[in-house]
């Protein structure tokens, strides 16, 4: 067995023993995706934090577990301290539960907003949602999301992510014109499939996008984490995705403009942002 999968098999255990929905596939996804760091005690992974730099003036972090056997040992403040220098003088952007806020108050992060998680077990058969202008996105429409994708994500480009999650999932966009106005990815994760980034210019075009994969994943769980100024969280209710549990958006240091004209209704997920 490699050191890389000795750690996936460590990490899955460390988040199932805190009860997230980690699959070991998705521990992959954020590793190849970004950089981590891993606590070990005798032979176990007790501790984690990850997280993805975009460029050099911004980066997202997030899964940052400590054991509960290990927990109120410092061993969260440690890694922190090694991540922060990690990254050096980037802007750092997280999610918190309530859990975690206070320590990431103490490493001078302070809040900007609010992301909300909706899920369920879609039911089997549900009647379609009109189709309108979305479609299903081909491999010449990536550099377009991408490109919508870094004006709406505080400039910061991900090309890597958008290609990765377009490879083990599916993309829809919404064309007018011969332009893609929207977009978004839907990929395995969890209990399920995740649907995020979602980038559209109205909340209409957002309902539309994520309406698509609603119906193409009829049968199945489903997961979105919207902003709190997204106004869907009624209509996901509506839908059969109820709101679970919600988190604190977190920055540290200077918040990057937004470019525009889309903007980010779902996240790619609460840690890659």
């Amino acid at each position: 067995m490699s050191d890389t999968d000795r750690d996936l098999d460590g990490a899955l255990a460390l988040s199932q023993a805190v009860r997230w929905p980690y699959r070991r596939d998705d521990w992959r996804v954020a590793l190849d995706l970004g950089q981590g760091l891993l606590a070990e005690a005798d032979g176990e992974i007790v501790a984690s934090t990850f997280w993805w730099s975009y460029g050099d003036a911004f980066a997202t972090c997030g899964i940052i577990i400590v054991s509960p056997a290990m927990q109120g040992r410092g061993l969260g403040r440690a890694l922190m301290d090694t991540m922060l220098e990690a990254t050096s003088d980037r802007t750092l952007l997280l999610n918190s539960t309530a859990e975690g806020h206070r320590l990431y108050k103490s490493f001078g992060f302070s809040d900007i907003g609010t992301v909300h998680q909706h899920q369920a077990q879609m039911p089997a058969a549900r009647a379609p949602f009109p189709t309108g202008p979305v479609r299903r996105a081909q491999a010449s429409d990536l550099p377009a999301i991408a490109k919508m994708d870094a004006h709406a994500f505080f400039g910061a480009e991900r090309t890597r992510l958008i290609e990765t999650f377009a490879r083990i999932g599916t993309a829809a966009v919404i064309e007018r014109n011969g332009v893609i106005d929207g977009f978004a990815l839907c990929r395995p994760f969890g209990f399920g499939h995740a649907v995020g980034p979602v980038v559209a210019a109205t909340a209409v075009d957002a309902r539309l996008l994520i309406g698509h994969f609603i119906a193409e994943k009829a049968g199945q769980f489903l997961r979105v984490d919207i902003t709190g100024d997204s106004g869907l969280g009624a209509w996901l209710t509506a839908q059969g995705l109820p709101e679970v549990g919600n988190v604190a958006t977190m920055i540290r240091g200077q918040r990057p403009p937004i470019a525009g004209p889309g903007r980010i209704y779902a996240l790619a997920s609460q840690s890659f942002g």
